[in-house]
């Protein structure tokens, strides 16, 4: 029984693109998304976290998965044993029978020692299977310790990452409001200072061309009229329609 490459345990995707299990979030959502593990709850900010804190999950699943392996083998090597036993105990029986029927003692001999012969290396080479699965073991059992540790200092610079997150977040936003208004403020203090520039030139202006304004009686009606130097300005509004009269 073969257990499957314990790489392919740690680099199986946890999400697809752009994360399926949840349709298609919004950014909001994207960076403030949260993973329930256990009986606790911790945000995440990036899809990376979320992946970090499976981590231990299969790191479990794959120390399952060894100890699986190797009852599978230690079973399997039993079997051989009693196979071994089987077939030592059928050759006895083989030489036992070939020796009442006639055969010499020196065959006898010779299939005897042939069978412990080939005993001891079946036994070697269990052995030596057995010492390799057992440093392999040790192995795997060696590098699931260094990717628990990197596993823990991950979490542990994830939550110093998250301290005090949300006082952080509200002082730099009021930082950026309050810019925001010091802002709003200069740009309204400027717009009235610039209307006040350009009312004081309009008004420097007019009286240096000698702008007035005067009121005169036309058909009946009173009626303002603004002269500059003596010469009247004409009103925009009086010119309504004379020009379609001078078309026709």
């Amino acid at each position: 029984m073969s257990a499957p490459p314990f790489n392919d345990l740690f680099m199986q995707h946890t999400c697809s693109e752009p994360d399926s299990r949840v349709g298609n979030p919004s950014p909001e959502a994207q960076g403030h998304a949260t993973v329930s593990y256990g009986a606790s709850r911790t945000r995440f900010f990036c899809p990376t976290c979320a992946r970090n804190q499976l981590y231990q999950l299969r790191v479990e699943t794959a120390r399952v998965l060894l100890e699986k392996q190797s009852i599978a083998e230690r079973i399997q090597a039993g079997v051989i044993l009693e196979t071994t036993q089987a077939e030592w105990s059928g050759e006895i029986k083989e030489t036992s029978i070939a020796y009442q029927n006639g055969l010499s003692t020196k065959r006898s001999l010779q299939i005897i020692a042939k069978g412990e012969a080939e005993s001891r290396e079946r036994m070697r080479l269990l052995g030596d299977q057995l010492d390799n699965l057992t440093a392999e073991i040790k192995d795997k059992r060696l590098e699931i310790s260094q990717r628990k540790l990197a596993l823990a200092r991950r979490h542990s610079d994830s939550e110093s990452a998250q301290y005090q997150l949300g006082e952080r977040e509200a002082a730099i936003l009021a930082n950026i409001q309050n810019n925001t208004k010091r802002t709003d403020h200069l740009w309204h203090s400027l717009h009235s200072k610039t209307a006040e520039a350009r009312i004081f030139l309009c008004r420097e202006a007019a009286n240096l061309y000698g702008l007035q304004r005067k009121t005169r009686n036309k058909e009946g009606l009173s009626q303002e009229v603004y002269t500059m130097g003596g010469i009247d300005i004409i009103d925009l509004r009086d010119m309504n329609g004379k020009l379609q009269l001078c078309d026709y």
